[in-house]
């Protein structure tokens, strides 16, 4: 299963097939719907670009056939594929988003083809970046036995780590993953708007906040979580939350009921530290409730 084919010539596309070329994949070409996309990404791994309405010429060629469309196109493409008469139940189809399962891959699944969802744990910003990160890192996969095959294959070639998951569970995989880059990032923007309240210029205050970031990144990689947890809430000091809410509530209304809800689970984290005891911790409730 060497003859690779891609659809969709976006940034995790374009670095998978630049990566497994070098592999000693052989990768047939990319399929777009502009035509010059796909032309760029051949450029760059070497190989051919095919128009969307050549898909079949692309398909024939090939082993395995990756989407690595934008999510909301994957069925879509799939039925493409599978209307398509060079396609058999030999080939394999592979989307990577995190977002969905191989339930959108039933088109081809019930052709008879091998399915499989693989997503790279990982932020690819660009070409660049995603040469310099994919290797090494952990994917996520589900689907049948010959797509987990490929997967395993495939993640070893990466030198990378593989997580299976269940397939109905693969939302949850992917809020785990959205709360731990995308909220973090909403996060920090929090405690930013929070600063500037204070009189801080944005700026100033990303550069300020940064060594706490980078130190809190820090510790979690070192000793783990929940035991990185420092702050008000893991030592029991509900008089000093009770001032932030006070404050807050003069200053920055608006916040007060997200901030109480993330306080909320922080008690939790900080139960599980073992850093609370029984008052304390029905003290902090009792404040934070919203």
């Amino acid at each position: 299963m060497n003859r690779l084919g891609f659809i969709g010539a976006g940034k995790m596309g374009t670095t998978l097939a630049y990566i497994l070329q070098k592999k000693e994949y052989k990768v047939i070409g990319f399929a777009s719907r502009t035509l010059a996309s796909a032309e760029k990404a051949a450029v760059l791994v070497k190989t051919r670009a095919y128009a969307y309405s050549e898909v079949a010429d692309l398909v024939k060629q090939c082993d395995v056939i990756f989407i690595t469309t934008p999510d909301t196109a994957i069925a879509e493409v799939c039925q493409h594929i599978a209307s398509r008469p060079a396609f058999t139940p030999e080939h394999l189809v592979v989307h990577t988003s995190g977002a969905h399962s191989t339930h959108s891959l039933e088109a081809v699944k019930n052709k008879g083809a091998g399915v499989l969802s693989l997503h790279p744990l990982q932020t690819i910003a660009s070409l660049e970046a995603g040469l310099k990160n994919l290797p090494g890192s952990y994917f996520s996969a589900e689907g049948e036995a010959r797509g987990m095959d490929f997967a395993r294959e495939i993640v070893k070639v990466l030198e990378g780590q593989l997580l299976e998951i269940p397939t109905e569970l693969k939302p949850l995989y992917h809020a785990s993953a959205c709360v731990v880059s995308n909220y973090f990032v909403a996060i920090i923007n929090l405690g930013l708007s929070m600063m500037e309240k204070v009189g801080i210029a944005r700026g100033e205050a990303l550069d300020a906040l940064l060594p706490l970031i980078k130190g809190t990144l820090h510790s979690i990689e070192k000793i783990g979580v929940p035991a990185a947890l420092t702050g008000p809430i893991s030592r029991g000091d509900a008089a000093t939350i009770k001032a932030q809410l006070q404050v807050m509530g003069e200053f920055s209304p608006e916040k007060v009921v997200l901030y109480k809800s993330l306080g909320l689970y922080t008690v939790q984290v900080a139960e599980e530290k073992g850093s609370l005891d029984e008052k304390a911790r029905l003290d902090l409730i009792k404040i934070l409730e919203v």
